[in-house]
């Protein structure tokens, strides 16, 4: 009896060793870095069209600067907002990034909300828009978003963004 009760705890330990008992840990960071950069993918569906693009986001506390790569980098556009104004490829222009956006491309997106959904996990940033965060990385010792999804509510523009790389560094931003 005492062989079958030693070798019944035996085997339960064993089971219990071969058990994954790490777990994910979801922090929500307090705090969004003043400066960052995202790279990544972009896929937007507007109109039954889809456009896929890469991009490159540097964040300085409210201004930033965004390059879009079209697919297979045969086209770029460079973006830079700050006090100054808005500039596309070295061009002042008059129009905020929403209005160059909707004109040149036809479809938006809120990239001044982009730091509170990746750090923060806000999806309420705006009424016009349901965010979803389908997956999070680690980055620095907290969980950030890595896909987010974004519905515009009363128009046909949905965006996947797929954020491949995440670096809170000194980057230098166009001024």
């Amino acid at each position: 009896m005492k062989l079958l009760i030693t070798l019944f705890v035996l085997l339960l330990l064993q089971s219990c060793t071969t058990q994954d008992s790490r777990q994910q840990l979801v922090i929500k960071p307090g705090n969004i870095p003043t400066v960052w950069q995202a790279k990544g993918r972009l896929g937007v569906v507007h109109d039954n069209k889809m456009q896929n693009l890469g991009f490159v986001a540097n964040f300085k506390d409210q201004n930033f600067n965004l390059t879009l790569t079209s697919a297979l980098g045969m086209g770029e556009v460079n973006i830079v907002s700050s006090i100054q104004g808005l500039q596309i490829n070295g061009n002042t222009l008059k129009l905020n990034l929403h209005q160059w956006m909707k004109r040149t491309l036809g479809w938006h997106f809120p990239l001044d909300k982009l730091p509170a959904i990746v750090f923060k996990h806000q999806l309420d940033v705006g009424s016009d828009w349901q965010i979803e965060i389908t997956k999070l990385k680690s980055f620095k010792e907290m969980s950030v978003a890595k896909i987010i999804k974004l519905n515009h509510k009363s128009k046909p523009i949905r965006i996947k963004f797929l954020l491949q790389e995440i670096t809170a560094t000194q980057v230098k931003l166009a001024s």
